[in-house]
């Protein structure tokens, strides 16, 4: 599902974002990425996302090379990727059905079918009497479920989530990690990037600690493996392109 091989970041600065990072990220798992501020946790999102370019290594995403990926295709990648940002990116001029509806307007969809995927979204993140509303009108941990029903929208097969409790209370980041978890139960696959140590210690899943940019810890002990005895042979093929 998402794959790095000896993934390094370099920035036009001289900063080494990512330094030698091999990890694999299995489908319909969860996962925390964490580390202190500047460790590298949102360059490694936003390389996921297509919006930095590793330096080198490759990255492999729902079985596409990045390095390789033609811009014309990165709206495709991004399509099957969901996004929650810590600050959650909300229109606070449109309301809680047209920002979710956003990116299906944008693919074309009927309006018909538009509003039966919101409805339904809005539903599973318990919102469905929200849908009028203005983000503003709505509590912090309610907005964090709006974007949360923007980046579900489209059915995504992973869900990137970075800090998405950052602004939160303890008992809101908890309602919202349990609605996370409810949907890596239903076979989405979820990265959390949080540094809050509280949720780390509550939910005991796999956890991936980078420390200025190198990958030194991962719970399931894959970080220590080289890359080469991560890749089978279908990986050493679509590496390879």
């Amino acid at each position: 599902m998402i794959q790095l091989y000896h993934v390094y970041k370099r920035y036009p600065n001289g900063i080494e974002a990512l330094q030698d990072v091999n990890l694999r990220i299995a489908e319909g798992e969860f996962v925390f990425l964490t580390g202190p501020s500047g460790s590298g946790k949102t360059t490694l999102v936003k390389i996921l996302l297509a919006y930095e370019r590793a330096s080198s290594g490759q990255v492999l995403v729902n079985g596409r090379n990045l390095a390789v990926l033609r811009a014309s295709s990165i709206p495709y990648l991004r399509r099957n990727i969901g996004v929650v940002w810590q600050d959650f990116k909300l229109l606070d001029t449109r309301s809680v059905f047209d920002n979710v509806a956003i990116s299906l307007e944008i693919l074309g969809l009927r309006p018909k079918e538009i509003a039966r995927r919101v409805n339904q979204t809005l539903e599973t993140v318990g919102l469905e009497k929200y849908a009028a509303s203005r983000p503003l009108q709505l509590s912090g941990g309610e907005q964090q479920r709006v974007a949360i029903a923007r980046a579900l929208v489209n059915e995504p097969s992973i869900l990137l989530a970075d800090e998405p409790t950052g602004n939160l209370d303890p008992d809101l980041s908890v309602e919202i990690m349990n609605l996370l978890l409810d949907l890596q139960q239903k076979g989405t696959t979820v990265v959390v990037a949080t540094h809050d140590r509280f949720l780390l210690e509550r939910y005991s899943r796999r956890t991936l600690l980078l420390n200025r940019g190198y990958l030194v810890e991962d719970s399931s002990g894959d970080s220590a493996l080289p890359a080469t005895t991560l890749l089978d042979e279908d990986d050493e093929e679509r590496a390879r392109r």
